[in-house]
């Protein structure tokens, strides 16, 4: 049945104004100042009062579950449909974590079926902390060629639990990335946990300077997670390089502390393009904390909710102009996974990835491939066991 969504203020994310949105299928029809339809059967959604914006694109959640830094009981568990609708995901990058021994890509591959087979655009990456990289088929070439879900390579850099792969060793996984992504026609990319490690982005640096490899074939994340980070990614994202801002990490500093939303106002005002900025959530991932000599001494599980957070502080607390904060939610996202074409915004012939939020920015209704999964606040599609 068509679907009419009525005088709604659109964010495409750029504001168009107060417009009809016509949904036919999965698709968005047209998008205009008013729609008047005869002769079929329509549904008709009133938007008065609302803002009509794309639905957020979480690019880094542990959908299987994360953590185990404290032994097989500090497992974190799956994540279920209706908590990604609740936060307004449309669109879901699922990742392993420290444990890809215990876990393992075939189980995400799994998971990020079962998911799309609920409503849910759900995508993956293959590999995780460990080197050779774990991987679906045994080759991550073929796991990017061969599987629609696989987007790009997992890979931790500057942090205690990871590999410390060498310079030839990255070289060859961000090749291999590189070329498998072309032959699928896929954007592809590697992306990299940073941990707290002193060196921060200078391994990059030197792949970079000995290679032909582009920037954006790096993709970092967890970069607000300490002081010296957020300040060395300045210049990874005055390079043309992405940076992925954690929304479940408050950054320390010597003066005080950043919220997600902040730490990005600050690499803004820094000269970073807001273009360059994606948020995440590392939600249903742990949140472990270790002393001076790297002993666990604390561990939380990381929620959706911080992203909903950082997004409306973003407009509410910092002041930045609705289409702008929905930028690292929405469009910059989509354009850093190679999903563009069709998704992350409002425009004819896109999927109706649609959110339909009240005044005070609270999620009201969500769309995801024109299927009504939240309407009025109440979710009206879950998961099969929720």
């Amino acid at each position: 049945m068509l679907k009419l969504i009525q005088q709604t203020n659109v964010y495409a994310p750029d504001f168009l104004g107060k417009k009809d949105v016509l949904i036919a299928g999965d698709r968005i029809v047209t998008i205009e100042d008013s729609i008047e339809l005869s002769g079929v059967e329509f549904e008709t959604i009133d938007g008065t009062g609302t803002s009509c914006v794309p639905g957020f694109i979480d690019r880094h959640v542990h959908i299987t579950g994360g953590g185990g830094e404290g032994g097989f009981s500090s497992s974190t568990p799956e994540v279920q449909l209706g908590t990604l609708v609740r936060s307004g995901i449309t669109t879901v990058v699922g990742l392993l974590g420290t444990n890809d021994i215990g876990r393992n890509t075939k189980n995400l591959l799994s998971k990020a079926k079962a998911l799309r087979e609920e409503g849910m655009n759900a995508y993956m990456l293959t590999g995780g902390y460990g080197y050779p990289s774990n991987t679906i088929t045994g080759d991550l070439r073929e796991d990017i060629l061969f599987f629609q879900e696989v987007l790009g390579l997992k890979l931790a850099i500057e942090d205690h639990r990871s590999s410390y792969v060498t310079n030839e060793e990255l070289k060859r996984l961000a090749s291999y990335t590189r070329v498998a992504s072309m032959l699928a026609k896929k954007k592809g990319f590697v992306h990299l946990h940073m941990g707290s490690g002193k060196n921060h982005y200078e391994q990059i640096y030197e792949v970079l300077e000995e290679t032909d490899f582009p920037i954006s074939l790096f993709s970092p994340t967890h970069i607000n997670r300490t002081e010296s980070l957020l300040e060395a990614s300045i210049e990874f994202g005055r390079r043309g390089g992405l940076l992925d801002i954690t929304t479940n990490t408050v950054t320390k500093t010597s003066t005080g502390s950043l919220s997600p939303a902040q730490a990005m106002q600050y690499l803004i005002e820094n000269g970073v393009p807001t273009e360059n900025i994606t948020m995440s959530s590392d939600a249903n991932g742990s949140l472990p904390s270790f002393d001076h000599d790297g002993n666990l001494n604390g561990l939380a599980v990381a929620g959706f909710e911080p992203s909903l957070q950082a997004f409306k502080e973003l407009v509410q607390g910092c002041g930045l102009p609705l289409e702008e904060a929905l930028k690292p939610f929405t469009i910059t996202p989509a354009k850093g996974l190679g999903l563009a074409d069709e998704r992350g915004s409002l425009l004819e012939g896109n999927y109706a990835d649609i959110l339909l939020l009240d005044e005070e920015l609270n999620i009201k209704d969500v769309y995801i491939n024109g299927s009504a999964f939240m309407r009025e606040y109440e979710i009206t599609r879950s998961g099969v066991f929720e």
